[in-house]
């Protein structure tokens, strides 16, 4: 079972890899659509991400 997680920021996301790198230090290159304000990530196990305050959202979404 994978587990995907968007995250959304109210400020421009210009470095996606670094953010994910920041957010998820255990990523290593999985799955990954970027936008300049949104970024999903697929994980093949569940994460802890460090939360980066209110700016920056993470959240766990349903991809059925």
């Amino acid at each position: 079972m994978t587990i995907t997680y968007r995250i959304t920021s109210s400020l421009l996301i210009g470095d996606y890899a670094q953010l994910l790198a920041t957010i998820f230090p255990a990523w290593n290159g999985e799955p990954v659509t970027a936008s300049q304000s949104e970024i999903t990530v697929t994980f093949a196990t569940p994460q802890t991400p460090v939360d980066l305050g209110p700016l920056v959202r993470v959240e766990v979404i349903d991809t059925v």
